[in-house]
């Protein structure tokens, strides 16, 4: 241990800890006016005098000690104001000093999440140049975690060392410099990043995108999906047959060309067809993939069941769409109106959501263009903007009159529909012509 005059000490612009708390600060002072300074002051020699490798937060506090009129001890020695005792720890290499001084700050009190960051961002930086040098391989981050937070778990430590790294490199954007922690800082850099793709895409994709790159197929769907390869789509959205005998009856209120519906819609039918779509959407869809399918309350646990069946990973609960402007009234006597319908939502792999939405929509219906249960062009994009980028692909096998294809048009997402009803698929040839 030897004493050196503070004014010998310089402190480098880039060590990390910039902000020092000032009541944690006033109790260090005092806990040093009353037990003395358990540990010296580090430093190591610099062209001019010497440069503190750890020690900034003792120092401040000494200051405050001798701003107060005190003495500062260290042992059974007393020193003057502006004489501090040190530990000199020779010519250090630089990394060894940076992770003295790491290992100082962190341990003893938390820097501001950004001075940690940058912390981080340096020490990994110096440790690259260090290998470089000696001609070894850079290590990696599950190499270096452990070092800086040795007391968690492993793959803990891993994740905040590589957002922590990230975060150094963007803390020049004021709103993730502003944000209230890491966290927040790393769902400001997330957000900003799918913008800045999406924007792109959507330039990119813009310049061509037409009526062109969508495809309507009049077919058998599950016939078409049978022959079709493996891998293709990134969503699934349709309304399929509900199975609750709608061909008995007619509930679109007089606005469609067809009275009532044309195919049969027995429970019977309805189990063979979800069978045979669940399957073939799970081996159509991507690696990660969603998929929204519109059903009646009586079948949907069923078609959780039959859906998971398959492959699919199902929310517990139903979407809701709510309809105010229906007019359905399935005891027109007795009452009320039904306005609401459900829809099951699903995952293949783990694709993440673009927007974290309500499971209450509310749209009202469009203008019926001459087929009973026709969607509203506003759900269906609202539902695709949930899941679906510029430029992916969406498959609707039950497409009914198209409303698919303005509602991922809109979006610059590429829609398949297939649909055998001749009207319906008249209407939504016109519709596919229509697009702008």
């Amino acid at each position: 241990m030897r004493a050196i005059k503070l004014s010998e000490i310089s402190i480098s612009t880039s060590r990390q800890r910039k902000e020092f708390a000032a009541e944690p600060l006033l109790e260090l002072s005092n806990s040093i006016a009353k037990n003395g300074l358990l540990h010296p002051i580090v430093v190591r020699q610099a062209p001019n005098g010497y440069q503190l490798v750890a020690g900034g937060r003792r120092i401040k506090a000494i200051e405050a000690l001798w701003a107060m009129g005190e003495k500062l001890r260290y042992g059974d020695k007393q020193f003057v104001e502006g004489i501090v005792p040190c530990n000199y720890l020779g010519d250090l290499d630089p990394i060894d000093a940076f992770e003295c001084e790491l290992e100082e700050n962190l341990r003893r009190e938390d820097l501001s999440w950004q001075d940690r960051c940058v912390a981080t961002s340096q020490l990994v930086e110096l440790r690259r140049l260090q290998a470089q040098k000696g001609g070894r391989v850079p290590p990696l981050l599950t190499d270096l975690s452990p070092t800086i937070y040795p007391n968690h778990d492993p793959k803990y430590a891993q994740a905040m060392v590589h957002d922590e790294v990230i975060l150094a490199k963007h803390l020049k954007d004021p709103d993730v410099a502003s944000a209230a922690t890491a966290k927040d800082g790393m769902k400001v850099i997330r957000r900003k990043e799918e913008a800045s793709r999406n924007a792109a895409l959507g330039e990119r994709i813009g310049k061509t995108f037409s009526a062109a790159d969508h495809t309507l197929i009049q077919d058998d769907c599950i016939r078409w999906m049978e022959g079709q390869a493996d891998g293709q789509f990134d969503v699934i959205l349709t309304d399929p047959p509900y199975g609750i005998d709608a061909q008995d009856f007619n509930d679109s209120g007089g606005k469609a060309d067809v009275l009532g519906h044309t195919y049969n819609d027995s429970y019977d039918a309805w189990c063979l067809l979800v069978h045979r779509f669940a399957r073939e959407a799970y081996r159509l869809s991507k690696p990660q993939a969603h998929c929204y399918t519109f059903c009646d309350i009586d079948n949907f646990l069923e078609l959780r069941d039959i859906l998971r069946g398959s492959g699919w990973k199902c929310f517990r609960t139903p979407l809701i769409w709510y309809n105010p402007s229906s007019q359905r009234a399935p005891w027109p006597q007795t009452g009320p109106h039904r306005r609401w319908q459900m829809c099951l939502y699903a995952i293949k792999g783990d694709r993440p959501v673009l927007k974290l939405a309500s499971d209450l929509v509310e749209y009202r219906s469009d203008e019926n263009l001459g087929w009973a249960a026709q969607k509203p062009v506003a759900l269906y994009r609202d539902l695709l903007s949930r899941s679906c980028r510029a430029g992916d692909s969406v498959l609707d096998p039950f497409c009914g009159s198209g409303t698919i294809f303005p509602s991922a048009h809109e979006l610059k997402v590429k829609a398949a529909g297939v649909e055998l009803d001749p009207v319906a698929y008249g209407i939504a040839v016109k519709r596919l012509k229509e697009l702008k």
